[in-house]
């Protein structure tokens, strides 16, 4: 078991109260057990494979969503668009991934509530890769080029489209392709001639440069990007507002999942090696995010609202909802 067995009862879980009631900040949430028999004990959370979300992981491999009265199964997809029509359908409690896809489908009509921010950029944690043997050498290159990405107006279009337009090349000279089963068939597709570059989070980035001697173009964690909010545990309104002690439950447990994830490097390699199935000179290399906890910080998904609006990935009608805050807004605010 890991070392934080040993400091777990030094750590607060902080309560990020998204449903119901207020944001509560750390150190003010109801004690564990008042949350021991939450109204839903069984979850199904949806995941795209990447080192982001190591606090749900490691939530799960140490017992920290048992200890919250919940039975967790991790659900894996290619990216969050693959998943959002089967959980606002409710075939799915809880979904993990870029809040692109989920700040669209808000915009276009559907109601979530961020339970839990998952990752931060941090250097070389999403990047763009090529082959040892490319000619694409330079962010320069690639205007005219195809960039394969893992999902439709996803995250990497949009990490890429900001880091394009700080070069001075507009992203409408590059062709996003989206790929075949996610990250972890995007290293070989690109060795195969697929794309000219590729879109990819750790830990394929370390498995591309190990496996395939693939090469880092450009890491996206620069100028504009910096410190990016990428991904979160988000669960649909209806979802929240039916299972307030479950999601409460959920985010205890995720709390302390991020705060294991922060302080102990080893075990977010062991926990990512166990749950996508990836060697230790793998795992052992991989660069890792940020891993936020306390209170949904709206200032930082206000940031990709804003971005998506710059490069065309919101509609026009939404522009004056953007910018006063309020679609992403309502998704952190109970009241709304």
């Amino acid at each position: 078991m890991y070392a934080w067995k040993l400091r777990k009862a030094a750590l607060v879980a902080a309560m990020i109260m998204v449903l119901g009631g207020c944001a509560t900040a750390r150190g003010n949430q109801p004690p564990a057990a008042a949350l021991s028999k939450p109204d839903g004990l069984d979850v199904t959370v949806a995941a795209i494979p990447a080192t982001d979300l190591a606090g749900l992981y490691l939530a799960q491999d140490d017992g920290l969503f048992a200890e919250q009265g919940l039975r967790v199964t991790i659900e894996k997809i290619t990216n969050s668009q693959a998943i959002l029509a089967d959980q606002l359908k409710g075939q799915v409690d809880i979904s993990a991934g870029s809040y692109v896809a989920y700040i669209s489908a808000q915009a276009a009509g559907a109601r979530f509530r961020i339970l839990a921010e998952a990752s931060t950029l941090r250097p070389n944690t999403r990047v763009l890769v090529t082959t040892a043997y490319s000619p694409i050498t330079t962010i320069a290159d690639l205007a005219g080029a195809k960039i394969g990405v893992n999902g439709t107006n996803s995250i990497g279009n949009l990490l890429i489209s900001m880091v394009l337009q700080e070069h001075g090349i507009s992203p409408k000279r590059v062709e996003f392709v989206t790929a075949r089963n996610g990250f972890p068939a995007m290293p070989g597709q690109l060795q195969d001639g697929a794309w000219d570059a590729a879109f990819l989070a750790e830990p394929y980035i370390t498995f591309a440069g190990e496996d395939y001697g693939e090469q880092e173009l450009a890491d996206l964690d620069q100028g504009a990007t910096t410190n990016f909010p990428v991904d979160g545990y988000v669960a649909t309104r209806t979802w929240a507002q039916s299972h307030p002690q479950a999601a409460a439950a959920f985010v205890q447990a995720i709390e302390a999942g991020q705060a294991l994830a922060n302080s102990e490097a080893a075990a977010v390699q062991a926990a990512v090696g166990k749950f996508d199935q990836l060697p230790p000179d793998v795992t052992t290399l991989m660069a890792l995010p940020g891993f936020p906890t306390g209170q949904v910080a709206e200032s930082q998904i206000q940031r990709v609202a804003t971005a998506m609006l710059q490069f065309g990935m919101l509609s026009k009608a939404y522009t004056t909802e953007v910018k006063r805050g309020t679609l992403v807004g309502s998704m952190i605010d109970p009241g709304s």
